[in-house]
């Protein structure tokens, strides 16, 4: 049995200003410093198996004060990038729909397929983050509890959670999950997972 802790990145300046951000290497803000304190706080009783973060410095550096509670070699993983939205990166939606108009016209039409120019599709991001995550509980299936912390970004926490749950990629748009919040979720040795605490 596998527990999965997920947690997303604090705040960033992007975060803050309601900008799309992907691949965009920003670091936290002060905000963002601040709330992965209090996460690490709210884990410091945990017993940690593992921790796998995003390479990006918002993740790495959240996974970094999180782990002050564990001492563990944080394993960066490519794979848990946010997805990459190419020419729309750091823009507002606003933004996006002035300089991008064809696009957005394109993005409405079929969210999941449409692939962003220079940047991923939603489905192609989707099937990343989940191959990486469905190999990681089937590599530490067995009787005892396994627990594994997973610092990433908002669309790979949905991405998680709405397949795990069986909901597919249109499941995505049903979580809210807020700067440093903790989703944990108990994935047994079948594969069927149990969604026990959302933005904790």
């Amino acid at each position: 049995m596998v527990e999965l802790i997920l947690v997303r990145h604090g705040e960033t300046d992007s975060n803050s200003k309601g900008a799309y951000c992907g691949w965009t290497d920003v670091g936290l803000n002060e905000q963002g410093e601040k709330q992965a304190k209090n996460a690490r706080d709210k884990l410091k009783d945990e017993k940690i198996d593992g921790v796998f973060s995003s390479p990006l410095k918002r993740a790495f550096r959240t996974a970094e004060i999180i782990n002050e509670n564990f001492g563990l070699e944080i394993k960066r993983v490519d794979a848990l990038k946010e997805r990459n939205f190419g020419v729309w990166e750091d823009l507002k939606y606003k933004e996006i729909c002035e300089k991008h108009p064809e696009e957005v016209k394109l993005w409405e039409a079929d969210w999941v397929n449409y692939c962003i120019k220079g940047g991923e599709s939603a489905v192609q991001a989707f099937n990343r983050v989940n191959g990486f995550v469905d190999t990681l509980i089937e590599s530490n299936k067995g009787a005892k509890l396994t627990k594994l912390l997973i610092v990433t970004h908002l669309g790979c926490i949905k991405s998680i959670v709405a397949n795990l749950l069986g909901m597919g990629i249109e499941g995505c748009w049903r979580f809210k999950v807020d700067n440093a919040g903790i989703t944990r979720l108990v994935v047994n040795d079948e594969g069927y997972a149990y969604l026990t605490m959302l933005n904790g």
